[in-house]
């Protein structure tokens, strides 16, 4: 009787246990899930989220309770998942609740339209139907997974790896613009996963007892501090997913007088656009080009691009000198007539490269550095005349390999550029050989649709005090001033001279006239070229057709195939441009390709989907692992003896051996020979990387830094003498003990 009395509280015990990991599995995922609204417009995806993730671990729970096996549960947890899609998102679902061939091609047909969303939408989306369907199925699954692991395999830590993945879908469509309440709630919901986990019933006052205890307030203690601090970091010391501070201020410009426009560019706020004045009427123009105003050399990362440095320059009247420091380019020389008409302004706009102007009235100055002419008297505007040279340098003449020219260092200026912005400058341009193709490859990161830039009269709203990393990070959407500002930044973190640019696109055709209104006011990018001098990039993704990519630019960015149009030429709308013909032959049929929500050839996607998914969650800490290792071997390589001691304990660690924070890297060393049975070859190696470690970490810089070279052949030894003489077993290599942890060194 006592046994069975015995028995009958460690089954119930067992009970509770495993009804309060279920609840902790569900409060993981959903908690874990709030990374999602970085990508959501709104929150109505989150119910059926709810719901479904409430229903798969409550059918988890009970299965268990009734002592079913693991196979069994999960198999039950994806019928319901089935069954929950129908009944969620279906209204042909036999008895209101049951699939059948009707109900299972609209859910298909709304899983197709979601995948299109997906594939073409630019975040943030509404959160329609299609993508609560998409989101509610993707978490089901991943449910399952979570229950599987931390329940049934009692192996929450696991687990984690499984959430983690809950991240990357909204980390690859946001881009870093995750809140970081998102990490804080899933770092929370993991370690109650965590705490729940390490709580096994075992009998009153045995000698397992204390120990369960101790180990359930050790795992407890950890997950809240861990916790704790994830919270108060983010919370008290504003640090974003970003490390900017959240919680920005709006920063204001002042508008100039009149009709003009302003001084600089703000990287925040909306357009004024009340009305639409007409400002100029230009004579003689035979093509579209921009008409530029002033340009602004400064960058203050709290109000962005402004004016510093005007010289007095020289009388505007007569011919003008050539730009400093810059040759001029190829191009062709044209006269054009402007007349000025609701335009108020210090600034005289002028085209390309001037070669002389007249007409304007007198105490007109030009800068040459600037390519700006100004007048600092207050007079009515006039008619003028402009002579200048429209640049359009060939191919050869863009990529000159001619020693960089004098240019003011202020162009050159850096400051205020944070680490994460040029980090980003560089990896973009990392491939590019010449300053050209460089400087065209981050244009194209803006004009591409499938980095998720868009143009809008209105920003995002600002979560940093560094607009520039706002915008690129995080917002992506604004008008030309932000999208100038933040090429031109770009521009400066890898060594290229640059300025913003502020006027006016080509304005509309008027036959013989083009008419400019306010409309047509406009922000971009001038770049300073080996061989070119000041060169137009144009980095807006306008779909208004206000855009005047000069020719050289047009190449680039839309490089096409034979036949070519004319240059000048539009393709018709309706019509596929060269270049993009259709790559299915069957198309030419006229079959029309089946929609979205069409029920052939769409009802494989989420099977091979879930399938992706598995095994992506099955292999993410080999992946991880091996990631980390190559890191570590490169580094290693490069001087770092820190990374190979890190990788060194880490094999030690994934093979089941672990090392005490106390102990010196010589004792470790000393262990690990013995432990693993290392060669001689291998000994020596470690014992070798033992002396440069401890060189690096305490001995003279110069001593240690003879022994970089050394540092990868010593690792590549130790890591050969691993494999040879311990190998790793199958579950050691697919679920390496080292990702469960931090990395680190010690000794």
């Amino acid at each position: 009787m006592v046994v069975n009395r015995l028995g009958g509280a460690a089954e119930g015990s067992a009970a509770r246990g495993s009804a309060a990991q279920s609840v902790a599995v569900a409060a993981a995922v959903l908690l874990s899930s709030t990374a999602f609204s970085a990508i959501f417009a709104d929150a109505s995806w989150f119910l059926p989220a709810l719901i479904m993730v409430a229903a798969i671990t409550a059918i988890g729970a009970v299965t268990r309770s009734a002592g079913w096996r693991s196979p069994l549960i999960a198999l039950t947890q994806l019928v319901a998942i089935a069954v929950l899609m129908v009944t969620l998102f279906s209204g042909q679902a036999v008895l209101g609740v049951l699939p059948g061939p009707a109900s299972i091609g609209e859910v298909l047909g709304m899983l197709g339209q979601a995948g299109e969303v997906v594939r073409t939408g630019v975040p943030p989306v509404p959160a329609d139907p299609p993508l609560q369907a998409l989101l509610a199925l993707g978490l089901g699954l991943v449910t399952v997974f979570v229950d599987v692991l931390a329940v049934s395999a009692g192996a929450p830590a696991v687990a984690g790896l499984v959430l983690l993945c809950l991240y990357a879908l909204p980390a690859s469509l946001a881009d870093l613009m995750l809140p970081w309440w998102a990490f804080a709630a899933g770092a929370a919901g993991f370690a109650g996963l965590l705490v729940v986990g390490g709580r096994h019933p075992t009998p009153a006052g045995s000698p397992e007892s204390g120990r369960s205890t101790l180990r359930q307030h050790a795992v407890a203690i950890g997950a809240a501090t861990t916790a704790l601090a994830l919270f108060t970091g983010a919370a008290f010391t504003g640090v974003g997913t970003d490390g900017s501070l959240p919680g920005s201020r709006d920063s204001s410009s002042e508008a100039t007088d009149g009709m003009g426009i302003r001084p600089f560019t703000s990287l925040r706020g909306q357009l004024d656009r009340d009305r639409v004045v007409e400002l100029f009427r230009v004579t003689g123009l035979p093509q579209e080009a921009y008409l530029r105003a002033m340009t602004l050399r400064r960058f203050d990362p709290e109000r962005g691009w402004d004016l510093e440095g005007l010289t007095q320059g020289v009388g505007a009247d007569g011919r003008l000198p050539a730009p400093n420091g810059s040759p001029l380019p190829a191009g062709r020389e044209l006269e054009v007539t402007i007349e000025p008409l609701g335009y108020r302004d210090p600034w005289l706009p002028i085209y390309g490269v001037p070669l002389d102007v007249s007409g304007m009235g007198e105490d007109w100055r030009y800068d040459p550095a600037a390519g700006i002419i100004f007048t600092q008297q207050r007079q009515p505007s006039r008619p003028y005349t402009e002579r200048f040279l429209l640049p359009d340098p060939p191919a050869t003449q863009l990529r000159s390999n001619q020693p960089a020219p004098e240019v003011d260092p202020a162009y050159l200026d850096t400051s205020g550029i944070t680490p994460d912005v040029a980090d980003l400058a560089r990896r973009i341009t990392t491939d590019e050989a010449t300053e050209f193709d460089k400087a065209v490859a981050l244009n194209r990161l803006f004009t591409d649709p499938a980095n998720g830039f868009r143009y809008e009269l209105e920003t995002a709203p600002p979560t940093s005090a560094d607009g520039v990393a706002d915008f690129l990070f995080r917002g992506k959407r604004g008008y030309c001033e932000q999208f100038a500002s933040a090429m031109a930044v770009l521009l400066r973190a890898v060594g290229i001279p640059s300025r913003v640019a502020v006027g006016f696109t080509a304005g509309t055709d008027q036959g013989e006239t083009r008419t400019i209104t306010t409309d047509d006011a406009h922000a971009w990018v001038e770049a300073h070229l080996p061989g070119v001098g000041w060169t137009t990039f144009d980095p807006t993704p306008l779909d208004d057709g206000r855009t005047a990519l000069p020719n050289y630019l047009d190449r680039e960015l839309n490089p096409t195939v034979e036949p070519q149009p004319m240059p000048g030429e539009t393709v018709p709308p309706g019509e596929q441009p060269p270049g993009q013909a259709q790559e299915n032959p069957r198309d030419e049929s006229g079959v029309p390709p089946p929609g979205p929500g069409a029920s052939g050839g769409s009802g494989w996607w989420p099977a091979l989907a879930a399938l992706v998914l598995a095994l992506a969650t099955l292999g993410a800490p080999l992946g991880f692992r091996e990631l980390r290792r190559r890191r570590r071997v490169r580094a290693s390589a490069e001087g770092s003896a820190s990374a190979a001691w890190s990788e060194v304990l880490d094999q030690s660690w994934d093979r089941g051996t672990t090392s005490s924070a106390t102990e010196t890297a010589r004792a470790v060393a000393g262990r690990l020979i013995h432990d693993h049975e290392l060669d001689s070859d291998g000994a020596h190696a470690l014992r070798g990387l033992v002396t440069a470690v401890e060189q690096h970490w305490y001995g003279h810089p110069e001593a240690a830094r003879r022994n970089d070279s050394d540092l990868g052949d010593l690792l590549g030894k130790v890591l050969a003498s691993f494999e040879r003489n311990d190998p790793l077993s199958w579950r050691e290599r697919l679920l390496p003990r080292s990702v469960l942890r931090p990395s680190g060194t010690t000794g």
